[in-house]
């Protein structure tokens, strides 16, 4: 008890600090015997990861009740205290505070959740949480080609949500139009090309093509979309090195790459059957440089010829 000795409980300002701690350290004990319960009791992975939110989210609120009620006993004071709290936060936190309204525009309109691949800012990834100050996403793209992850978590604030275009890849409409180019040699049978590429593309889309017109008939319930044509299409270009080819086609907005990947190899084993198509590539031309800049003399006209 030595150390305890020159301590003075009596001290106002000690006793609101051990109140104060006490509290923080009741919740904490409660909150913590509570997620060790929920782990114990439910196996559910994606439960078990809402369930711990919850407890987390409803312990700090408890927290702040339990801390502002004691500071201000009267209902009065208390409503004093939180506006005084609420302008200090307005001017102070301003962008804190636009990120726990964001979660709340997030929570309440629900323009993406959790599992959604979204785009915002330049930043595009797959939903893994949704936090009152930020929401984190597992990237895609950036230095990976097409859509597939980077490995990399990015935290992106809440307040874009009001600042910046938001782009749901898996809300509504769950497909996109893929696009797939070929080059060939004029002398080319681009006919026969195309009909190859059609076909491919009418084999895989069947099956997308049924699932896309029934999300578009929802989605024009809610929004003015229509789109008359979901079969593939190759469009047909000519370019300076011959005849460009572009396969349009649905496709999954998650299975992009995979889709260009299986018509690629079903395209180029058909190609090599037919040797009236033949894949163009740039080429390039070298020739001689003559004058006095080049050491050489340019050739000169003899003035006997007249």
């Amino acid at each position: 008890m030595d150390m305890f000795e020159g301590i003075d409980f009596e001290n106002e300002l000690l006793q609101t600090g051990l109140i104060v701690t006490a509290i923080l350290l009741g919740v904490f004990v409660v909150s913590r015997i509570a997620l060790r319960l929920t782990k114990r009791f439910v196996t559910d992975p994606k439960r078990l990861y809402h369930s711990s939110k919850m407890i987390r989210r409803i312990s700090g609120i408890v927290a702040l009740v339990l801390i502002v009620g004691f500071f201000s006993p009267r209902l009065g004071d208390v409503l004093t205290v939180l506006t005084v709290i609420g302008a200090g936060l307005a001017i102070a936190l301003r962008e804190a505070l636009l990120s726990v309204f964001g979660w709340f525009h997030i929570s309440l309109n629900a323009p993406f959740k959790q599992g959604d691949r979204i785009e915002i800012n330049g930043v595009a990834g797959d939903v893994v949480d949704i936090r009152i100050m930020k929401t984190v996403l597992m990237e895609i793209k950036n230095w990976v080609e097409a859509d597939q992850s980077t490995g990399r978590i990015v935290h992106i604030p809440n307040n874009w949500i009001f600042a910046h275009a938001l782009q749901n890849y898996s809300r509504g409409f769950k497909f996109l139009w893929n696009e797939l180019s070929v080059t060939l040699t004029f002398r080319s049978n681009w006919q026969r090309a195309q009909d190859i590429m059609t076909g491919f593309a009418n084999e895989s889309s069947e099956i997308v093509e049924h699932q896309a017109s029934k999300e578009i008939h929802q989605l024009s319930k809610e929004y003015l979309v229509h789109y008359s044509i979901l079969t593939p299409f190759v469009y047909v270009r000519i370019v300076d090195n011959g005849v460009r080819l572009t396969l349009r086609y649905l496709c999954e907005a998650r299975k992009r790459r995979g889709t260009e990947h299986a018509l690629t190899i079903s395209m180029l084993d058909e190609f090599r059957k037919h040797p009236d198509i033949e894949f163009a590539y740039p080429t390039f031309g070298l020739s001689e440089l003559t004058g006095p800049q080049f050491g050489k003399a340019a050739p000169t006209r003899d003035k006997s010829d007249g």
